[in-house]
């Protein structure tokens, strides 16, 4: 299983940034678990196919140890200004780019297949662990985005 460790950061963005919903056949498929994502009780997250955060419930917005608004993580890609992932060794160097890539979000997005992993996240001097399990998200064979749960560990 992959170990990730994340460090958050916590900068914002303007609250009318509205992502992007790809048309499939005139319709716009994710724009049917956005609700459903943005008020679920569990930690979640949906991404579209570019890993850009379409929605997150207010449990996700605290188990990665940001503010609960919208702006915190909807409209922005997953890992720009959001979280900084780096490794488990004692410097803790940012991840290469072919480790994040191997993130369950955006591992599910690249592989088409369910993606579990730890990850842990840092913020300011607290350390914790999420296990994380990703689903993409798929449309006539294709992958439009992926579904991800959290459980504090």
């Amino acid at each position: 299983m992959a170990h990730i460790d994340m460090s958050v950061a916590t900068a914002e963005v303007a609250s009318d940034v509205v992502p992007t919903l790809r048309l499939v056949d005139g319709i716009r498929p994710l724009e049917n678990w956005l609700h459903s994502v943005s008020e679920a009780e569990e930690p979640c997250l949906l991404l579209d196919g570019d890993g850009v955060v379409l929605a997150a419930s207010s449990s996700c917005h605290g188990a990665l140890g940001l503010p609960s608004h919208e702006g915190a993580l909807v409209g922005r890609g997953l890992l720009e200004d959001i979280v900084e992932l780096i490794d488990f060794s004692a410097s803790r160097i940012r991840l290469r780019p072919d480790e994040v890539e191997r993130i369950p979000p955006l591992l599910a997005l690249s592989t088409g297949a369910l993606a579990r992993g730890l990850m842990r996240l840092r913020s300011g001097s607290t350390t914790w662990t999420l296990d994380a399990i990703s689903t993409p998200i798929r449309v006539g064979g294709a992958v439009l985005g992926s579904l991800t749960f959290f459980h504090r560990v």
